[in-house]
């Protein structure tokens, strides 16, 4: 399929930053491997990552076609620079990839602000902030897609993290606030909501011993992780104009979690 053939878009966290899967091999995460699928589908790709060898790690895979772009989105001004960059090299935004994120793993009682606000500033605001800078051109144009890269822990609590549980959670508020402002002036935005995918981000929060991935394994109903490649194929549908009337939308990509109740196990009749 080429359904991204002169399309232009911009991955924010388009690199990877934990272990491969095997030793040697590419490292992959979700925001890589949504850049190299829609990138194979013809697009141009903006990379953007807070290190830079990351973001052209990611564009090499995809034959270098584009621009990689290092940038904090913490800070508001390399927010907005690199709109101006990405822009200056591709021309106009067709799509845009939110998938930046940091994670953490404060509950309430140890919560701090300085992770408080991190969190907020780089899974929430640098988002929006992006967005504000290219939404002017998508309305004139009446075209533009947002897809937000969520966390079934925006909707769900697993005790953890309370910054990442929060932040999140406002992640899909900014996209759902996208998708009704925006969309009779043709812009649409949606957000895949995963669960637990073998990940860069998961492999190095969470370890890759045999008893690690065993424990990640059992958590959906198919018993199994999902792969980023799987995420992948989510979000390029999202992207594409196969999702055309599609807008507001989370799309769960968690292989059955939240679909499952926990029955209690069944005790035999005395």
């Amino acid at each position: 399929m080429r359904r991204f053939d002169g399309k232009s878009v911009l991955i924010l966290g388009g690199g990877a930053d934990g272990p491969a899967l095997e030793p040697g091999e590419l490292a992959i995460g979700n925001g890589r491997a949504i850049t190299m699928r829609l990138a194979a589908e013809g697009a141009s790709v903006a990379v953007v990552d807070r290190n830079l060898q990351s973001a052209e790690e990611t564009l090499a895979a995809c034959n270098g076609n584009g621009i990689a772009i290092e940038a904090d989105l913490s800070d508001p001004e390399q927010c907005a620079d690199l709109v101006h960059k990405a822009t200056k090299s591709l021309g106009q935004i067709d799509i845009v990839i939110a998938n930046a994120a940091i994670s953490s793993s404060f509950p309430l009682e140890t919560q701090s602000m300085e992770d408080w606000d991190r969190s907020s500033a780089v899974n929430v605001e640098g988002h929006w902030l992006v967005a504000q800078k290219l939404i002017k051109g998508m309305t004139e144009r009446k075209s533009g897609v947002f897809v937000f890269v969520g966390s079934t822990a925006g909707v769900l609590s697993s005790g953890r993290s309370l910054s990442y549980e929060a932040t999140k959670a406002s992640q899909l508020a900014v996209m759902r606030h996208i998708a009704v402002r925006y969309a009779s002036k043709g812009v649409r935005s949606n957000a895949v909501v995963l669960g637990v995918i073998d990940s860069t981000m998961v492999r190095r929060e969470f370890g890759s011993t045999e008893a690690a991935v065993k424990a990640r394994d059992s958590v959906s109903p198919m018993r199994r992780q999902g792969t980023p490649q799987e995420v992948a194929g989510a979000a390029a549908f999202l992207a594409s104009e196969d999702a055309s009337y599609v807008n507001g939308h989370s799309l769960i990509v968690d292989g059955g979690v939240l679909a499952a109740w926990p029955s209690p196990t069944r005790i035999p009749k005395s």
